[in-house]
């Protein structure tokens, strides 16, 4: 947890210290590579302690595994894009599965995650493929491959294998050790393969749903088309004024404007400008927490508009809560990506 904490005062020091323009792109960069590798470890300790203590119990439903792949498609997009490689799906039909979407999902995550990291050039592929009696799952790369001595140790808590990379980005260690504790919980076997110099494929096998699932509804992808955010109105509910300045700074990057409010009573006031999406902290330490604000908010409206509430408790208990009331929760610390497919996922408003 150190060592990333560290290097990020160091590159910081040295963004203080430098008046050249290029140069300090350049910290920053290394700066914001360093706080993201700490908050993947945090997230990743937390889900292991999960995990291992079996506060994380499985929740068994059927689902598509393709709108699943889509869905992950989405949310990588715009990381894939911004480094220049193709990111594709292969799901030509809908595949019925049998799963914890959430869990699957946090496993497939961690493959893609991986795999944007340490391929250089080309892609990422993910693919639903009929395995005999289930769905193979699988995230393909075309980086640098893996030897064969390290294809089982990388399963280990804190094992990585060093890959070369120009991005000041390094494997934590803890990613597949993860999937391999869900692989476990769920009963969903686990499978690597991997040539070095060409790539790798990792893979998860679900079994196959018991029913036929509904046609997928229709919907427009979005994630692909750098403008499909501009013009929407978001408003931004937290107590914390730096926490709305570095919201409000990514939203307008992406053509969104944003009204801010550090109170529940300025966001009130603040829905005369008609919001469309409500961004709500949970811990406000004001009148209400972040449900009953986002309640408050869309009564204000006389519409359920969509809400999201950001919070840094992971517990079941409010996930559940939120979801149930039909708000979606972003755990903190916000990845700009999970953010992006959220706004990017709500219903095309007059804009």
């Amino acid at each position: 947890m150190l060592q990333p904490l560290n290097a990020a005062r160091l590159f910081a020091s040295a963004l203080r210290e430098s008046d050249n323009s290029a140069e300090q792109a350049r910290l920053a960069t290394r700066v914001d590579a360093s706080l993201r590798a700490a908050e993947e470890l945090l997230d990743g300790l937390l889900d292991v302690s999960r995990l291992d203590a079996g506060v994380l119990q499985p929740h068994v439903v059927d689902f598509d595994a393709a709108d699943l792949l889509r869905d992950l498609a989405a949310q990588y997009a715009p990381t894939a894009a911004q480094r220049g490689l193709a990111l594709r799906v292969h799901a030509p039909r809908p595949m019925p599965i049998r799963s914890d979407r959430r869990l699957l999902r946090r496993a497939l995550q961690n493959f893609i995650g991986n795999a944007l990291r340490y391929t250089q050039t080309g892609g990422v592929l993910l693919a639903a493929r009929r395995r005999g009696d289930g769905i193979a799952l699988e995230v393909w790369d075309t980086g640098p491959g893996i030897p064969p001595a390290h294809l089982q140790q990388i399963f280990e808590e804190f094992h990585r294998y060093d890959q070369p990379g120009d991005r000041g980005e390094r494997g934590l260690g803890l990613g597949l050790s993860i999937c391999q504790r869900i692989s476990h919980v769920l009963a969903h076997p686990l499978s690597v393969q991997s040539q070095v110099g060409r790539g790798s494929v990792f893979a998860i096998r679900v079994p196959l749903a018991n029913a036929v699932l509904a046609a997928p509804r229709e919907r427009e992808s979005q994630s692909a088309r750098d403008d499909s955010l501009h013009g929407l109105h978001v408003l931004c509910l937290d107590n914390d004024r730096e926490i709305l300045a570095g919201m409000q700074a990514l939203l307008a990057r992406w053509g969104v404007r944003a009204s801010l409010a550090a109170t529940v009573d300025e966001a009130l006031a603040a829905m005369s400008s008609a919001p469309q999406v409500l961004l709500v902290d949970y811990h406000l330490h004001d009148r209400m927490d972040g449900l009953e604000a986002l309640d408050a908010l869309r009564a204000a409206a006389g519409k359920a508009l969509p809400g999201a509430l950001l919070t840094g408790d992971g517990s079941d208990a409010l996930k559940l809560a939120a979801r149930g009331r039909g708000y979606r929760v972003l755990t903190k610390p916000i990845k700009p990506a999970s953010l992006r497919a959220f706004l990017a996922a709500q219903p095309q408003y007059d804009r």
